[in-house]
């Protein structure tokens, strides 16, 4: 062995230990490896890595996208509302509690960015001066126009009919029944009074119940012909 050898002893010195050796082959296996919703997350904190972005971004695109058709109908503003919203998500995403179980995680992370989902488009239509038509309403509206949900009016029929409401009715409609919003938190996000969302919300059921019905009846005239 030529210790003294002064190529050699360069060669040495340049040679990486074995403990970075490890780091390295661990870091290339880790990048690598398949990415899971708690990795990812972890990893847009720690890096902002594309990789882990763009697993977000294609893993919960079409929810988002679904969530954001409920208060627009244009697929294109739609997709505005998206990207829009996956920019506030990860520039806020250390608000975010990860969870260590990837069931719960995934559930806790969806009703995250459908609210988030569901500002971002209720800011769009703010931007666009959408005036909301909201009539002199007041409790007593509400007591004679209550009318219950059909239990045969299922989910898809009543997503299917959402775009026929009126844009405010649509809205609270959203908020309330699939959001989980309540009365007071709807009543200060449109800034509306808290019995006017009340009363817009029977009147959504009334209205989906109504057209329901009506697509009920063409469709059995269309079996009996």
């Amino acid at each position: 062995m030529i210790i003294n050898n002064n190529s050699l002893t360069l060669e040495i010195e340049k040679r990486p230990s074995s403990s970075a050796r490890v780091s390295i082959v661990s870091r290339y296996f880790k990048r690598n490896s398949p990415l899971t919703l708690k990795s990812a997350l972890e990893d847009c904190l720690v890096r902002q890595s594309e990789r882990s972005q763009s697993f977000l971004y294609k893993r919960f695109y079409g929810y988002m996208m679904a969530v954001s058709l409920r208060y627009v109908k244009n697929e294109m503003e739609a997709e505005d509302i998206v990207n829009e919203s996956f920019v506030k998500i990860f520039r806020k995403l250390s608000n975010f509690e990860i969870l260590t179980d990837e069931k719960a995680l995934e559930k806790s992370f969806k009703g995250w960015i459908a609210r988030i989902t569901v500002n971002t488009s209720i800011d769009k239509l703010r931007a666009q001066k959408i005036t909301l038509d909201i009539d002199d309403i007041n409790e007593i509206d509400i007591e004679s126009n209550a009318v219950s949900m059909s239990s045969n009016l299922e989910v898809n029929d009543i997503l299917a009919l959402l775009n026929k409401l009126p844009e405010i009715q649509r809205m609270i409609f959203n908020l309330y029944e699939i959001e989980g919003y309540s009365h007071d938190e709807i009543s200060k996000q449109l800034n509306i009074p808290d019995s006017t969302s009340r009363t817009y919300l029977t009147r959504a059921k009334a209205k989906l119940r109504s057209l329901y019905q009506e697509q009920f009846e063409v469709l059995n005239k269309i079996k009996v012909g």
